[in-house]
């Protein structure tokens, strides 16, 4: 976490959100970052209403590909486990669905091009299916090709940006 001052004597501060992580805030001052997004996805929803907003950096679709790791020790590697607690914590908070606002990036084919290891395309497929579940609508989306991303969410604006590591960034 960095603590940055500027010259209006306002406090800002960032709050990285790593790989298998979520994170949920309702402080107008903090920007939360998913940094290096790569096949895995980034999903930042914001509701303006209640002020609270919330990122999701998860890294597989589905916890049958846990592969030996536990997924009620991590719960926010997998889309299948992730994204109802995720959703579960923002409603917690008073998100309401209706003023949902959702950004996504990732699912880039960053090692395998093939179909049977395509895990960018999969966990793309993966999210959308469960927000078709819970009629949740994609504000916005960055996916695919081959390069990483960064996305961030500014609590207090909702605003967020998506970094493509040679491309430029954008702001929604």
């Amino acid at each position: 976490m960095t603590i940055q001052q500027s010259n209006s004597n306002a406090v800002s501060m960032m709050t990285a959100v790593n790989c298998s992580e979520m994170k949920i805030s309702n402080n107008p001052v903090e920007t939360l970052v998913a940094f290096s997004i790569g096949s895995g996805l980034g999903v930042a929803v914001h509701d303006s209403i209640c002020g609270v907003g919330g990122m999701l950096n998860f890294m597989l679709p589905n916890s049958s590909m846990a592969n030996g790791v536990n997924p009620e020790r991590v719960p926010f590697m997998f889309a299948d486990t992730g994204i109802p607690a995720f959703l579960e914590a923002l409603y917690a908070y008073d998100a309401q669905p209706e003023s949902l606002k959702v950004v996504i990036a990732g699912g880039a084919h960053i090692l395998d091009q093939t179909d049977a290891f395509n895990i960018g395309q999969k966990n793309l497929a993966a999210l959308k299916t469960h927000f078709d579940e819970y009629n949740l609508m994609i504000h916005h989306e960055n996916t695919g090709g081959s390069n990483t991303r960064t996305l961030s969410l500014a609590i207090g604006s909702g605003c967020s940006s998506i970094k493509i590591f040679g491309e430029g960034e954008e702001t929604v």
